[in-house]
């Protein structure tokens, strides 16, 4: 078993591992902006907008944006 194989199987176990990311100031502004119009936390905006993102690239028929 790779590493990569062990970390989706830790993550699918422990969905509260997580990962630093980094944002220039204007991409962390425009996120906030964002999270106060939907009433959401950065992380829970994240997860919407990076789902629906990949849905779209993945076209998941089973999925609907």
């Amino acid at each position: 078993m790779d590493s990569q194989t062990k970390t989706i199987m830790t993550e699918e176990i422990n969905p509260k591992i997580r990962k630093s990311l980094a944002l220039d100031v204007h991409t962390y502004n425009l996120l906030q902006e964002i999270c106060n119009f939907e009433r959401r936390s950065k992380i829970d905006q994240l997860k919407v907008l990076i789902e629906r993102e990949h849905r779209i690239l993945v076209q998941d028929p089973r999925q609907t944006v």
